[in-house]
């Protein structure tokens, strides 16, 4: 079959293809993917990127931190369950202390990190259930030596004027303060640390406390995007290439690829049609329809959560029967719609 991209209408040697791209994303347990031919890996490459802030910094980001799937979808290795976003977390100590940490199956993770009052004070802060204590000093103290001074910011008024706090996870920097003149004093205090290493053969302090996560949720159009895209895979899947690479799906083509306003896509609150049909529970499901010239498609995730509407074209001409997909991601198992409601009857 011709190489031929659906979302940049672009072939060989404009683009290249090196791998199929899944219908639901597999971030989220997607499982089926479509022909290698279909998406080039340059546009395959840029959804990754957007899939990625969708997976850890939207909403979808609170089920999948609790109940999962982990890394590209795994549910049976817990190395690889997925971690929320690092934030701070205040709590795990004692219920004053605030210091990073991240979400992973529904437990809270201390990052390795060091709380520093510019005063003379510091405190080394680590997760004993993430493995040995002195390897995680070790590992901290080999991280301040190969500090690169880019970081992400979080500025939290339970800071006192005095402290901030200083954090690494996965090779990314963290710091926490309430007064921004400090961002000026951290580099220096870094080098410090480096030459004297204070808490080398510092114990840190645990709680039994139950912590409080403060997480920083973004909900932009990024997330409508991939409603979209994961739509329009099936529908590629289900009806072929040729079919999407209809002139009336351009528009909403272009918005996935590109951005722009949102004529497409929005969240609804009311119970569709299928409502009344059992689903596999926190399963993924989409369902496109006809409306006159509308073809028109309900997604959500997560059971019945985050359901939205997306208009996939207002000028179709032909018919179009009722079409479905869901992805049971918990039992590694995904359905046509019409196949799942056949599997039900023959039980």
């Amino acid at each position: 079959m011709e190489k031929f991209c659906m979302y940049l209408k672009k072939t060989e040697p404009v683009v290249t293809f090196k791998s199929g791209e899944h219908i639901f994303p597999a971030g989220i347990g997607g499982i089926q993917k479509l022909p290698m031919e279909y998406v080039s890996h340059n546009a395959n490459n840029a959804f990754s990127a957007m899939e990625g802030q969708v997976m850890k910094k939207s909403l979808l980001a609170l089920p999948r931190q609790f109940v999962g799937p982990g890394k590209r979808g795994n549910i049976t290795n817990p190395k690889k369950a997925t971690q929320g976003a690092v934030s701070l977390m205040s709590g795990v100590i004692n219920p004053k202390t605030v210091e990073f940490g991240y979400i992973s199956l529904g437990r809270p993770y201390s990052i390795s990190q060091i709380k520093i009052n510019i005063n003379g004070s510091c405190q080394f802060i680590s997760d004993k259930s993430l493995g040995d204590v002195g390897q995680q000093t070790t590992d901290f103290t080999k991280n301040l030596g190969n500090y690169n001074g880019r970081y992400t910011l979080h500025e939290d008024e339970r800071f006192s004027q005095d402290e901030f706090l200083l954090g690494v996870h996965e090779g990314k920097w963290y710091v926490g303060l309430s007064n921004k003149d400090l961002e000026l004093e951290v580099a220096n205090f870094v080098k410090k640390l480096v030459e004297q290493k204070p808490f080398e053969k510092h114990t840190p302090d645990y709680g039994t406390v139950q912590p409080r996560v403060h997480q920083t949720l973004e909900f932009d159009d990024r997330y409508f995007r991939v409603c979209a895209k994961t739509i329009f895979n099936y529908l590629a899947f289900v009806k072929g290439r040729d079919f999407v690479l209809q002139d009336c799906f351009d528009p909403i083509r272009d918005w996935i690829v590109n951005g722009g306003e949102n004529k497409f896509a929005t969240l609804t609150g009311k119970e569709t049609d299928f409502s009344a049909i059992s689903f596999p529970d926190q399963a993924h499901k989409l369902l496109i329809t006809q409306k006159g010239n509308i073809l028109i498609s309900h997604i959500s995730f997560y059971g019945n959560g985050f359901e939205t509407v997306v208009k996939l074209s207002d000028n179709f001409e032909g018919l179009f029967n009722l079409e479905g997909f869901i992805c049971d991601w918990q039992n590694r198992q995904e359905y046509k719609l019409l196949d799942y409601l056949n599997s039900r009857v023959e039980r």
